[in-house]
């Protein structure tokens, strides 16, 4: 292992625009556990940690996890288990509607002692290889990694999703969110190379075997990360497990959730199990894809849970008024394709009857069906 003197790639892409940095060269397997081991006896993942890279605050949930939670809610879990799920708070948001089962993995003290309280007894304060036994014999049939993935051993990589693999139902989906680089088909590009030292294995869709440096005594990789590698080996990986990438839906997911997200989320994958019962599960979420009507009924609902806890707390626990305006861009565009919708049907009906000018009148009258529609919701519906 050397560090070696780098610099940025100066294309414009994200972060590069020259600027120097140093690189952690690996050159032999045993680096990664001497980083491993530099990472942990250090405490490198403390209170400072989650506060700076997960956005921590005490008491609330970042508004980004309020939008994972959505998501998950949308692939209707009955049961939940969070690889490296932190304090909890995409589990937290997800028990509000007291029917999902939600639990979850986590290695860091400093993220255990900050864990809400209603998740008591249901975070596992370890490895996930060493949880088989307290998951118990029912197993998710939702499973979470955001950002974990690459913090793992490469040497160890295959053991943790085989494991976890192994906890799930046989129905089981999974949504993982992954650093990968290149361009991928579904997400696109969201990080783009950064140094030229990796250009060969990334174009060979290899892990990089350069990494940026963070901190030098003792060397640790820029927030953690063992792995760096393009978004098709990261793909490669879980179907060598027999995981299947549910393209058509994640797609879906990704048009209405983009917008929401931190662009280093926007890098996220859904897989299920290769079997029946799965296959039927994908193809029920398709049938009800999702579209501005039950996106706003999604995150209308979603919310609502949020303000009961806030009532029953006396407190926020949310950027509420980010939380709204979610809510209301939504709703917004739910009226506005019923609109279109309406002036579609008229027009599509009388258009050729009653010429373009009349057609043209008809769609205007669709959209401004959406003002009174929207304070008739509004009463039934009781929102802020």
């Amino acid at each position: 292992m050397r560090i070696i003197r780098s610099q940025y790639l100066n294309d414009g892409k994200r972060f590069n625009d020259g600027r120097p940095a140093d690189l952690i060269r690996i050159e032999d397997p045993a680096d990664y556990d001497r980083l491993l081991a530099n990472i942990l006896d250090s405490g490198y993942y403390d209170r400072e940690y989650f506060e700076e890279h997960m956005g921590y605050r005490a008491g609330q949930v970042g508004i980004d996890r309020f939008c994972l939670a959505c998501l998950t809610a949308f692939l209707q879990p009955a049961s939940v288990l969070e690889l490296g799920c932190g304090r909890g708070d995409v589990l937290f948001l997800l028990g509000l509607d007291g029917r999902t089962r939600v639990s979850g993995v986590e290695l860091s003290r400093a993220a255990l002692d900050q864990a809400w309280p209603e998740l008591e007894g249901r975070i596992f304060g370890g490895d996930i290889l060493e949880a088989a036994a307290w998951a118990g014999q029912a197993g998710p049939d939702t499973c979470l990694a955001f950002d974990i993935f690459e913090h793992l051993h490469p040497g160890r990589l295959d053991d943790y999703i085989e494991a976890l693999v192994q906890l799930s139902r046989p129905e089981a989906l999974f949504f993982f969110l992954i650093p990968a680089f290149g361009p991928d088909r579904i997400f696109g590009e969201v990080f783009p190379l950064e140094f030229e030292a990796n250009r060969a294995r990334f174009e060979a869709g290899q892990p990089f075997d350069h990494l940026l440096l963070e901190r030098a005594e003792p060397a640790i990789p820029a927030n953690g990360h063992l792995i760096w590698a393009p978004s098709q080996w990261w793909q490669a990986q879980f179907e060598r497990h027999g995981l299947v990438r549910v393209e058509e839906l994640e797609a879906n997911l990704h048009a209405h959730f983009d917008d929401h997200l931190h662009p280093n989320q926007r890098a996220f994958y859904l897989f299920r199990r290769d079997s029946a019962p799965a296959r039927e599960r994908v193809e029920a979420l398709l049938r009800d894809r999702l579209k501005p009507r039950s996106m706003w009924r999604l995150t209308r609902a979603r919310y609502r849970l949020v303000q009961d806890r806030q009532k029953a707390l006396g407190r926020e626990i949310i950027d509420n008024a980010v939380a709204r305006e979610i809510v209301n861009i939504w709703e917004a565009r739910m009226l506005r394709s019923l609109g279109q919708d309406l002036a579609g049907g008229l027009g599509g009906l009388l258009g050729p009857r009653l010429g373009p000018a009349v057609s043209a009148r008809l769609a205007g009258a669709g959209q401004a069906v959406a003002a009174p529609l929207r304070r008739w919701l509004r009463g039934r519906s009781g929102r802020p």
